[in-house]
């Protein structure tokens, strides 16, 4: 025992395994395993507070560490979607040299800043809502820095996400203190922020000087990523940066004013594994002009931005032969289905299928120039799909097009039978399927038997056809009804509910049959006649940007910013139920699982 007890290594791997749990998308950790943990003996102690404190989504936390005469904490502000105000704690004396030791042992254990501890691995924080319930203010950046050199206060964060949350506490310059040696990747989003036009420190200028100290203070330095509002001088602001890092192993800039010479240094860097870049048009001399070829050697995640669909496919054929885990294409105008089927075509042709591990594809509202039988070729069909089938090992697929989407039930068999280990699917998640949904209770059978990994699902179907799963034996249609015990949420975006059917009868059918297929669901995300205003009101607030549920959860995280289409507001709440109906089938699922776990009859026929 007392071997075990001595040894790091296995008492590092028990902390990490009570602390990631099972670690379902979606589902917040738990920290009191871990703490447990760290109260049980002096050996679990350290390790244990190390995993606690290595993530942090603010200061708020540690700032309590100082002396409790020291500090206040106050709640003022607007209401967040929770109804609770905003909690700040700020200084309310000066600090002196023997306040800072809890502080300091606390401040060495944080590794990463600006992500929530309570997150599940992959995820930034445990909502998509942009309001973080604890804040620290300025001013207690202000007082700590007047006692303290910068660089002492949070000494070994490795990782730092600075996000628009920053700007509305008017910390966002604040970023300095953290850009210390040991950082290696710095996230800046502030795609939602109001551009600073005060030509004495704009958003370019505060950009190009916080890379330019990245430069110089982070030897360790190799990821960036930036989301920001196009503005003057972007690129001016990244490109010697992007010169001047000749290591880096991501740069994910949303830049359109790419010049040559920085694709070429782009493409040029030998250990560069995520990317970004804007394809204004569909052709490319300069990847002929890189230092090393072939260009991008170890390219293995890449996001395409670009007018058209068209231009991402020349850019492929350009590119040749090569090796992707991700690849994350968005375009500006909606692709017909025949374009759409032409670039995943070429994607199977000139990619390796087995790598690729993650597909994601949006667009915005604007139609690409209509042939003659466009009316034909608007919606996205099962046909227009079916090059997918060569990406067996696909885990992650999400398409999102303001084009409609006209799957039946014919397309899991014709297409996801080809992608046995597919864990998310995400169809029309921000734009819906613009259409009534050919895809019935059957064909939702037919995803859950032949994607039997599946954890997050978005998608939308009829559920106006008397379809019993519960009822068919086990079988229906030739297919073995089978459940999914992975799943606890699912968003089924604008699934279509009969005007006449929104009635307990109608719940008590759609609930049966989704606790027959996921009997661990806890949560249903639908969109409801007024969702769209709804979810207005609640951006124009900083609320929240989820895709029509009640409380904002539910989207694709880190979904671009993409237009909606140009639907009326008629069509996209046709067939639509409420929003109480949807609360009524989540209770009812959790109801029939309850009692077919006691084995209760419930055949309700």
């Amino acid at each position: 025992m007392a071997s075990f007890a001595s040894n790091a290594e296995i008492i590092s791997s028990i902390v990490s395994f009570a602390y990631w749990g099972e670690n379902r998308p979606g589902v917040p950790l738990s920290l009191q395993t871990v703490l447990a943990l760290a109260l049980t003996c002096r050996t679990f102690l350290e390790p244990a507070l190390d995993q606690l404190w290595r993530r942090q989504l603010t200061l708020f936390n540690l700032a309590k560490t100082l002396p409790e005469n020291s500090w206040e904490v106050i709640a003022e502000g607007e209401a967040g979607p929770d109804g609770r105000m905003r909690t700040w704690i700020k200084v309310t004396r000066v600090l002196l040299p023997r306040d800072w030791k809890r502080f300091d042992y606390y401040a060495a254990k944080i590794k990463e800043l600006g992500y929530d501890p309570r997150a599940p691995y992959g995820s930034d924080e445990i909502t998509t809502v942009d309001w973080r319930k604890e804040v620290a203010t300025a001013g207690f950046y202000t007082s700590a820095c007047t006692v303290r050199l910068p660089y002492e206060l949070v000494p070994n964060v490795k990782r730092l996400r600075w996000t628009t949350e920053e700007t509305n506490i008017w910390i966002r310059p604040y970023v300095y203190i953290f850009l210390n040696p040991p950082l290696t990747s710095l996230v800046l989003d502030c795609h939602d922020t109001e551009l600073d036009t005060n030509p004495d420190y704009s958003d370019a200028t505060f950009l190009k000087y916080t890379l330019q100290a990245v430069v110089e203070q982070c030897p360790a330095f190799r990821d960036v990523d930036i989301i920001w509002p196009a503005m003057d001088r972007y690129a001016d602001a990244v490109a010697g940066f992007l010169k001047a890092m000749p290591k880096l192993r991501s740069f994910v800039v949303n830049v359109r004013e790419w010049t040559e010479s920085m694709l070429v240094d782009l493409a040029s860097l030998r250990m560069l594994r995520r990317a970004r870049m804007f394809l204004e048009r569909p052709d490319f001399p300069w990847l002929a002009s890189t230092a090393v070829q072939p260009p991008f050697p170890a390219l293995e995640d890449l996001t395409l931005d670009a007018p058209v669909l068209d231009n991402c496919t020349a850019f492929l054929v350009a590119l040749g032969s090569f090796r992707l885990r991700t690849l994350t294409v968005i375009c500006d105008q909606r692709p017909s289905a025949t374009v759409l089927n032409r670039f995943l075509s070429t994607l199977s042709i000139c990619s390796t299928p087995s790598t690729l591990r993650a597909l994601f594809m949006f667009g915005g509202g604007l139609a690409e120039p209509a042939a003659p039988d466009a009316h034909t070729d608007s919606a996205i069909h099962t046909e227009a799909l079916l090059p997918l089938t060569s990406f067996t090992n696909l885990r992650t697929l999400a398409i999102d097009f303001t084009a409609p989407l006209a799957l039946d039930n014919a397309f899991p068999a014709t297409v996801l039978s080809a992608l046995p280990i597919l864990e998310e699917l995400s169809l029309g998640a921000i734009h819906g399927w613009g259409q009534r949904p050919a895809l019935t209770y059957i064909g939702l059978a037919h995803v859950v038997a032949l994607c039997p990994l599946l954890e997050q699902l978005r998608i939308a179907i009829d559920t106006s056809q008397i379809e019993q799963l519960w009822n068919s034996g086990g079988t229906m249609t030739g297919l073995v009804v089978k459940e999914n015990t992975r799943l606890r949420a699912i968003d089924l975006i604008d699934s279509y509910v009969a005007e006449d059917s929104s009635t307990s009868t109608a719940a008590v059918t759609l609930s049966h049959n989704l606790a027959t297929l996921f009997p661990d669901l806890e949560r249903i995300e639908a969109r409801y006649p007024g969702w769209k205003a709804k979810k207005a009101g609640a951006e124009s607030k900083g609320e929240g940007t989820g895709n029509g549920g009640g409380d904002g959860e539910g989207g694709i995280e880190n979904a671009p910013e993409v237009s909606d289409a140009p639907l009326s507001m008629d069509i996209q709440e046709e067939g639509l139920a409420s929003d109480a109906f949807w609360r009524e089938v989540e209770k009812q699922v959790a109801t029939f699982a309850l009692l077919r776990d006691m084995d209760f009859p419930m055949d309700l026929s």
